[in-house]
């Protein structure tokens, strides 16, 4: 295991709801999950081999969802064998398409989405969607 990670922490207006649409969409297995005065205070999420933590909005500590704050300034980029399939899922599961997916500059398969907690999602190619060269 590298010495350093990063994982994706998404806040969100509807914890159970989105930890449903997660399961649906990505095939997401929740690991952990704990409560906190009917609020989703944290929740793991594995996607394949990919961790993703979840958690409801907690206003009091400045946890705040992309609803509340007007849009979000991140995006998760997540690569999966099958870009067409994934993206395809999501959609049926409720996320509004953005770019279908299609052949992009690198070459790989790769299409963009939001969910419906307002979390912007690059699906693409899983060779295409980590650093293999280290810089």
């Amino acid at each position: 295991m590298s010495a350093h990670t990063a994982i994706p922490y998404l806040t969100v207006h509807d914890g159970a709801a989105a930890l449903e649409f997660y399961q649906q969409a990505f095939g997401a297995a929740v690991r952990e999950r704990y409560d906190d005065r009917n609020r989703i205070a944290h929740a793991t999420l594995v996607i394949g081999g990919a961790r993703l933590f979840v958690s409801d909005e907690f206003a009091e500590l400045g946890a705040l969802s992309p609803r509340t704050l007007g849009g979000s300034t991140v995006a998760v980029v997540l690569g999966v064998p099958d870009p067409d399939a994934t993206y395809a899922a999501a959609v049926d599961a409720g996320a509004a398409p953005d770019r279908p997916v299609a052949v992009d500059g690198s070459g790989a398969r790769s299409g963009w989405l939001t969910d419906p907690f307002g979390h912007r999602w690059n699906i693409r190619t899983a060779s295409e969607a980590s650093d293999t060269d280290g810089a």
